[in-house]
């Protein structure tokens, strides 16, 4: 399948026929029941010319294709404003935004992760949001909290999971694997018996590449006692990725070594890997929640399943959790409207929208409760069970910046450009310079 056929495809709101059949029937959502599914063009908002709307200016790394049913809503809640989501793609979101901060020149309304949210709260760049979020959960709102306040008005759950090809799955007789070990022997099953690549993934984005080895140490070091102090080791200010990921990362690089991640992922980014999958050149795809509507629309007679990325102690666990917030400027020109924009989400309604553009994921918001299609039975044990993880955030102020040190230096060892000791210790003098400056 083709990447503008793909494209084309996505220029409307995804319509997944099983959650329209849930809307349908009433079961997806408490009280108060949100308007159902709609279908809006793509750039519905943009269409408006009135040089007299107030314009309200949303920056974002997600592009158009993934905040469809977001800006819908906007646009029926507030017809009197012209919202426009300023898309800046993840790998320089975080730098921009700063520079953007810097001159006064940052938009209305941010999205935030974690890190920046309190950065920017400590800044003074982005205003508390605590008297509009109390229905929400007490861990949302630390998730977003500086100095007594939260900051940042929750989204959905994030995380990454393996979705998979149930049909072909079911066809080949395959058992669901419960380790780590038992997915390499049905990966290596997929690949020899079947002929059939187990797997797609865009490790072209350095935060993909870093993603899956964190789901490897969650399981074998992290959820140590020793390994839970990494973060704060690492805090205190000198980089030990060498000493104390050297001998864990062995489990990553088996992933390596049976062709599970292979090295021309590196050239692929999210889209094609997706592509590739729906064409069923693959039988999984690592994809986040954003992703489901993106697969359906590409492939509505494809069955889908998911598994977990990890399988711990305690069960199966994922790397996500709460990293995703709406934060308002707090030198924006349109204040008030922006943050009316922003508590406009932190209702029912609001999280809907939200969620239709993340099915799959969860919100914060108390008693709210969104029916997820049956593809996502296969991680419900990791949600029942609390085993969403975001080990980056325990590794400081600096966290992102080490992430990105982290995975492009296992982008190198994916390439086959060098071992992963090596590119450890590159991840120790970088990050160690960094500390200097």
């Amino acid at each position: 399948m083709g990447g503008e056929k793909l494209k084309k495809t996505l220029v409307s709101v995804v319509l997944d026929m099983a959650l329209m059949a849930s809307a349908l029937l009433g079961c997806g959502v408490q009280n108060p029941q949100p308007d159902q599914i709609e279908t809006v063009a793509e750039n519905d908002t943009e269409k408006r010319t009135d040089s007299n709307l107030e314009t309200i200016r949303v920056a974002t790394w997600y592009d158009s294709s993934y905040t469809a049913n977001l800006r819908a809503y906007l646009a029926r809640r507030f017809p009197n404003y012209k919202i426009e989501f300023v898309y800046i793609d993840k790998a320089h979101y975080e730098p921009i935004i700063d520079a953007e901060f810097t001159f006064n020149g940052a938009p209305d309304i941010i999205y935030v992760d974690q890190v920046m949210a309190k950065k920017n709260a400590r800044n003074g760049n982005i205003i508390p949001l605590t008297e509009y979020c109390s229905n929400f959960e007490a861990e949302s709102l630390e998730a977003f909290w500086y100095d007594k306040d939260t900051y940042a008005v929750p989204s959905t759950t994030c995380f990454e999971c393996i979705y998979l090809n149930q049909g072909i799955f079911d066809k080949f007789g395959i058992k669901e694997p419960h380790n780590n070990e038992e997915f390499i022997a049905m990966c290596d099953f997929i690949r020899k018996a079947k002929r059939m690549k187990p797997l797609s993934a865009g490790m072209m984005d350095y935060e993909a590449v870093s993603s899956s080895a964190q789901s490897i140490l969650q399981v074998n070091f992290f959820g140590t006692e020793y390994g839970s102090e990494f973060g704060a080791r690492l805090r205190s200010g000198r980089s030990i990725f060498h000493n104390d990921l050297n001998e864990y990362l062995s489990d990553w690089e088996m992933l390596l070594k049976h062709q599970i991640f292979t090295a021309d992922m590196y050239t692929m980014d999210k889209q094609a890997a997706i592509e590739e999958f729906v064409a069923e050149k693959s039988l999984m795809l690592i994809g986040g929640p954003e992703d489901y509507n993106r697969i359906r629309v590409a492939n509505p007679q494809m069955e889908l399943g998911t598994l977990p990325t990890g399988w711990g102690r305690y069960g199966p666990i994922m790397i996500g959790g709460c990293n995703c917030g709406f934060a308002v400027n707090a030198n924006s020109k349109n204040l008030d409207t922006a943050k009316e924009v922003v508590v406009s989400l932190t209702n029912n309604e609001g999280q809907f929208a939200i969620w239709k553009d993340r099915v799959g994921s969860r919100s914060y918001l108390k008693k709210t409760y969104f029916d997820n299609p049956v593809a996502f039975e296969g991680i419900e044990e990791v949600f029942a069970k609390n085993q969403l993880y975001m080990p980056v955030l325990q590794w400081g102020d600096s966290g992102s910046d080490i992430n990105m040190i982290f995975g492009k230096e296992l982008q190198q060892v994916l390439r086959g450009k060098e071992p992963i000791n090596m590119a450890l210790m590159q991840v120790d003098i970088k990050v160690n310079n960094m500390y200097d400056k």
